[in-house]
C-alpha cells in the first residue's frame, strides 16, 4: 500500500448559484487534473474523481471549520466548531465540488464576506501525489490553490447562459442544468463517434495508413480517392459507390440532427405562446438552414400569453377576413399574406 500524507491547503473555492443572502450552496474543493499550490507544494493529481468521492463520503458528512481549527486547535483542547457540513460531492469538469449545509454562524460569516475561500484537507499518496480522499475543509482568507472566490458572481451568470443555451426555463436548478448538459454532451459524443467511424471506413477503403487516417478530413479523403482511382474497373466502381453512400449517410446524420434541434426550438416557441403553430413546418425548415435568424425573429414576435386574465390576452373580434387585429399584426411582422394565413387557420380548425 502506498504511503499517504494529509495535506492542508488554503484554496480559493468557487461557489455555485448563491442562495439567500449570497451564501453559496456548492463550493469547489479540489481542482481537476494535476495541480500545485502557490507555495510550491505538489504536484497533486485528481486521477479518479468518483473514487475520491466514494472514499470521502463513506463516513458521512464532512466538516467545514475556520482556519483548520480541527487540525490545529483541537489537538490542544481549543474549540474547533463546524461552520458547515459537506453532505454531497460531485465530479465536474473543473474538479470536485461539495454541497454544504451551513450552520447559522457559518451562513452569517459568508453573508458578511468574512472569508473569501475554502481550504481543503485531503489525503494524497506520498509518491506521485494522487489524491485519495478529502477529509474536511476550512474557511480561509489565505488562498493557495488557483480557484475562484466564494463571492465570485460570475458563476451565476454562467448558469444563466447555460440555461439559455440548453433551452431550459429561467428557474432551472443546477441539477436540471447538469442533466441537460450531460444529455447534450452524450448526443454530441455519439454523433462524433458515428462520423469518426464513417471516416475510418472511408480511410480504410482508400488504403490510407492508420496515422494518416487519424488526421484526414472528409474533403481530403475524397481528393485522395480521386487521385488513386479511375473509372473502368468493377472494384473502382464499387469503391466510388461506397464513398457516395457514406457521404450520403453523413449528410443525413447532420440533417437529422439539425431538424431535431429545429423541432425542439419551434415547439418550445409555440409552447411559449408565439403565434406560429399553423406555420410550424415552415419555421422548422427555415431553422435547419438559419437557426440564428429564426431565433431572432421569434424573439421579436409577441406571445399570446402576455397580458389578459390568467396571463393570457383575450382575443379581439375577428374582421371580415376572419382574422383578429392581433393576428393581422402577426402577419405584418412575419411578412405573411393575411388571406393565406386565414385559410391555414380555417383548415386547422376543421381538422381538430
Amino acid at each position: 500500500m502506498p504511503d499517504l500524507v494529509i495535506h492542508l491547503f488554503s484554496a480559493l473555492a468557487a461557489a455555485g448559484a448563491a442562495g439567500a443572502g449570497g451564501v453559496p450552496e456548492w463550493v469547489h474543493l479540489v481542482p481537476a487534473g494535476t495541480f500545485s499550490g502557490v507555495d510550491g507544494r505538489g504536484p497533486y493529481r485528481l486521477a479518479d474523481a468518483q473514487a475520491v468521492i466514494a472514499a470521502s463520503m463513506a463516513a458521512g458528512k464532512l466538516a467545514i471549520d475556520e482556519n483548520h481549527a480541527i487540525d490545529k486547535a483541537a489537538p490542544d483542547g481549543r474549540p474547533s466548531p463546524a461552520r458547515g457540513w459537506i453532505v454531497e460531492m460531485q465530479a465536474r469538469p473543473d474538479g470536485l465540488w461539495g454541497r454544504v449545509e451551513w450552520t447559522a454562524t457559518g451562513a452569517q460569516l459568508l453573508a458578511d464576506h468574512a472569508y473569501r475561500g475554502i481550504s481543503p484537507a485531503f489525503v494524497a499518496e506520498k509518491d506521485g501525489g494522487r489524491v485519495v480522499r478529502v477529509l474536511r475543509a476550512s474557511l480561509t482568507n489565505d488562498p493557495n490553490l488557483q480557484l475562484a472566490t466564494l463571492h465570485d458572481r460570475s458563476s451565476s451568470m454562467d448558469l444563466d447562459a447555460l440555461r439559455k443555451a440548453l433551452g431550459l426555463a429561467a428557474d432551472a436548478d443546477e441539477a436540471a442544468i447538469l442533466a441537460a448538459a450531460t444529455k447534450a454532451h452524450t448526443a454530441v459524443t455519439t454523433h462524433a463517434a458515428e462520423v469518426s467511424g464513417l471516416l475510418a471506413r472511408i480511410a480504410a477503403a482508400a488504403g490510407l495508413a492508420a496515422d494518416a487516417a487519424a488526421t484526414a478530413t472528409p474533403d481530403g479523403l475524397v481528393v485522395h480517392l480521386q487521385a488513386v482511382t479511375s473509372a473502368g474497373t468493377k472494384t473502382e466502381a464499387e469503391l466510388r459507390g461506397t464513398v457516395i453512400a457514406l457521404q450520403t449517410r453523413l449528410t443525413k446524420l447532420e440533417g437529422d440532427q439539425a431538424r431535431a434541434e429545429a423541432e425542439r426550438a419551434i415547439d418550445k416557441a409555440i409552447a411559449d405562446g408565439k403565434p406560429i403553430k399553423p406555420m410550424r413546418d415552415h419555421y422548422i425548415a427555415r431553422h435547419t438552414k438559419d437557426p440564428a435568424g429564426v431565433t431572432k425573429e421569434l424573439e421579436a414576435l409577441p406571445s399570446i400569453h402576455d397580458g389578459g386574465t390568467g396571463g393570457r390576452r383575450e382575443p379581439g373580434a375577428a374582421g371580415a377576413d376572419g382574422l383578429t387585429a392581433e393576428q393581422r399584426q402577426v402577419c405584418a411582422l412575419m411578412g405573411v399574406d393575411p388571406a393565406k394565413y386565414a385559410e391555414t387557420l380555417k383548415a386547422e380548425k376543421e381538422t381538430v
